[in-house]
C-alpha cells in the first residue's frame, strides 16, 4: 500500500470521467473545433467594417484634399484592400457613420442575451440541445446577414447572430467541463481556449481571401450548420442528467461511456442510484437561481465572481483596442494580435496545475494591472515598447478569462450552474461594452483606468473560496462546504492496475 494525495471522489460519475476515455476525445475534438467558426462571428465585424476611404470630387490635381471629408454627396470608395464592406454596401459615412459602431454594440448586447438566456435554457432543457440550437440560430443568422438590403436589417440580424453564439460559447463550455474529471479539469479548460486562439489568427486568412463582405460572412457561417447535429453525435451531460433526477437516462449514458472504454458496466446502475438517494436529489432539483441569494456566503462569492468577470471582460476586450490602434496593414495586425496571445494559453496548462484557483487568478490580474500602469510610465516616443507591454498586459488578461471561467463553473452546483455562467457572462459583455469608452480618452488616461481596476479586482480574488481538486458541487450545500483555504484530501490506492481499473468504477 502506498499512500498518495488524490481528490476524495465520491460521484461515480466524476470518478468515471477522472480517466480521458477515446469517446471523451472524441467529444473534446467535436467541442474544441466548434470554437473556430463561432468565435469567428465575435470579431468578424473587424473586415465586415474595416476602415476605409473615400474621396470627394475626385480631380487628377487635388485627389488627397478631398480625402475623407464632410459634407461629401458621391463619394468614391477607395477599394484597393477590400471590394465591399459594411460602408460601401450602405452608403455608411460622415453622418452616417455612426451606424458601424451600432451595429456592433447590437452584436455584444446579443451576446450578453444570448449568454443569459441559453444559460437559463440549458439548466432546465440540456446542455447539448441548447448547444445545437445556438449553433443553428448563428449558422442561419449568419448567412442571412449577407442578403440583409439595408443597414437596419443588417444591424438586426447582427443581433440575432449575436444571441446563437452567446448561446454556443456558453453551453458548451459547461458541457465540455462537465464531461471531465477533476484529474484533468485544468488541463481541459486551458486547451478550450486554445481555438479562439486559432480562430483570431485565421480571421485575418479567410478575409484575405474573401474580400467582399457578403462572401467572407457565407465563409463564416456556413461550417456551423455541421455542428447544429451534434445533438445526434454525442450524448447529453450525465452530471447535468443525474443531477435534474433522470437516472434511467444518467445509467444509460454512463453505461455506453464505460463499454466505449472497456470498462466493466454491472454495478453502474446501483452505484448512481446509491449517489443521488444520498445526496439529497430532491434539495437538487428545487434549486432555482434566486436561492443562492438566501445565503449570505454564497451571495457574496455571486458579488465578488459579477466583479471579477466584469473587469476581465472590460480589460481583455479594451485592450485588445488598445493594441488595435497601431498602424500597418490589418490582416498582419490582427493576425498577430492573436498570436501573442498563445503562449499564454499554453503557460495556463501547465499553472493551472500547479497553482491553486485563487492565486493564480489574482496573480494574472495582478500582472495585467502592473503591465498596463508601467505601458503608461513609458515615454510616448517608444512607441514598439509600448506596443510590446501593452501585448503582455493583454495576455495576462486572456490567461485571467481562462481561470475565471473555470472557477465560475467550480463554485456553483449542476441545476444553476449555466444560468450563473450565463449572468457572469452578462457581466463580461457589460465590461466589453464600457471598454470602447475607456479607450475613448487618452492613450494615457485609459490605460491608467484599465491599470487601476484590475488592481481593485486583484483585492477581491482574495475574498473567493478555493475549488481546486474538488468535485463539482451538486448542492447548496456542497457550495457552503467551500473554502478560502485549499483542502488536502488523501486517498489510499494501491499502486496496482487491476485495482484501478476497477475503482474507476466502484
Amino acid at each position: 500500500m502506498t499512500k498518495v494525495k488524490h481528490p476524495k471522489l465520491q460521484n461515480p460519475i466524476e470518478k468515471q470521467f477522472n480517466n480521458v476515455s477515446r469517446y471523451h476525445y472524441y467529444l473534446y475534438f467535436l467541442i474544441f473545433s466548434s470554437k473556430i467558426p463561432t468565435f469567428w462571428h465575435v470579431l468578424n465585424l473587424i473586415f465586415l467594417s474595416p476602415p476605409i476611404d473615400y474621396y470627394c470630387n475626385v480631380t487628377d490635381d487635388a485627389a488627397n484634399s478631398t480625402k475623407n471629408i464632410c459634407p461629401c454627396d458621391e463619394p468614391v470608395w477607395d477599394k484597393s484592400v477590400f471590394s465591399e464592406t459594411m460602408q460601401t454596401k450602405f452608403g455608411l459615412y460622415c453622418e452616417s457613420l455612426w451606424l458601424v459602431s451600432f451595429a456592433q454594440s447590437m452584436m455584444f448586447v446579443g451576446l450578453l442575451i444570448g449568454s443569459l438566456v441559453f444559460g437559463l435554457l440549458s439548466d432546465r432543457y440540456g446542455r447539448l440541445s441548447m448547444f445545437s440550437m445556438s449553433c443553428l440560430i448563428t449558422a442561419v443568422s449568419g448567412c442571412l446577414v449577407s442578403a440583409m438590403p439595408t443597414a437596419a436589417a443588417f444591424t438586426f440580424m447582427r443581433h440575432i447572430e449575436g444571441i446563437g453564439t452567446g448561446g454556443a460559447i456558453i453551453t458548451s463550455y459547461v458541457l465540455c467541463i462537465e464531461y471531465t474529471g477533476v484529474r484533468h479539469r485544468e488541463v481541459i479548460t486551458a486547451l478550450f481556449h486554445l481555438p479562439l486562439n486559432i480562430s483570431h489568427m485565421t480571421l485575418p486568412g479567410i478575409s484575405y481571401l474573401l474580400r467582399h463582405c457578403d462572401e467572407f460572412q457565407l465563409a463564416l457561417s456556413i461550417p456551423l450548420l455541421f455542428y447544429v447535429g451534434m445533438r445526434w453525435m454525442v450524448l447529453e451531460s450525465p452530471k447535468w442528467l443525474m443531477d435534474s433526477d433522470r437516472i434511467d437516462d444518467t445509467v444509460i449514458a454512463m453505461e455506453k461511456l464505460a463499454s466505449y472504454a472497456g470498462l466493466p458496466i454491472e454495478n453502474i446502475r446501483n452505484q448512481i442510484e446509491e449517489y443521488s438517494a444520498h445526496h439529497s436529489t430532491k434539495s437538487r432539483r428545487r434549486i432555482k437561481i434566486w436561492h443562492i441569494f438566501r445565503h449570505k456566503k454564497l451571495a457574496l462569492n455571486f458579488l465578488y465572481m459579477s466583479i471579477i468577470y466584469f473587469l476581465c471582460g472590460m480589460g481583455y476586450y479594451g485592450v485588445t483596442q488598445y493594441i488595435s490602434k497601431m498602424s500597418g496593414n490589418i490582416h498582419i495586425n490582427v493576425a498577430i494580435s492573436g498570436l501573442l496571445l498563445v503562449p499564454g494559453t499554453i503557460a495556463a496548462i501547465f499553472l493551472l496545475q500547479i497553482l491553486n484557483r485563487r492565486t493564480f487568478l489574482m496573480t494574472t490580474i495582478f500582472l495585467s494591472s502592473l503591465f498596463m500602469i508601467f505601458n503608461v510610465c513609458i515615454p510616448m516616443y517608444y512607441k514598439w515598447m509600448r506596443v510590446v507591454i501593452a501585448c503582455i498586459c493583454n495576455c495576462f488578461f486572456f490567461m485571467s478569462f481562462i481561470i475565471v471561467f473555470l472557477f465560475g463553473v467550480e463554485l456553483f452546483p449542476t441545476s444553476v450552474r449555466n444560468s450563473v455562467l450565463g449572468i457572469l457572462s452578462v457581466l463580461a459583455r457589460l465590461g466589453q461594452i464600457v471598454a470602447p469608452y475607456i479607450n475613448a480618452l487618452s492613450e494615457n488616461a485609459s490605460g491608467i483606468v484599465f491599470g487601476v481596476l484590475a488592481l481593485s479586482g486583484t483585492l477581491v480574488c482574495y475574498l473567493l473560496p478555493e475549488t481546486k481538486d474538488t468535485e463539482l458541487p451538486s448542492s447548496l450545500d456542497d457550495m457552503k462546504a467551500l473554502s478560502r483555504k485549499k483542502i488536502h484530501l488523501e486517498e489510499d490506492v494501491e499502486v496496482n492496475q487491476n485495482v484501478t481499473t476497477s475503482s474507476i468504477v466502484q
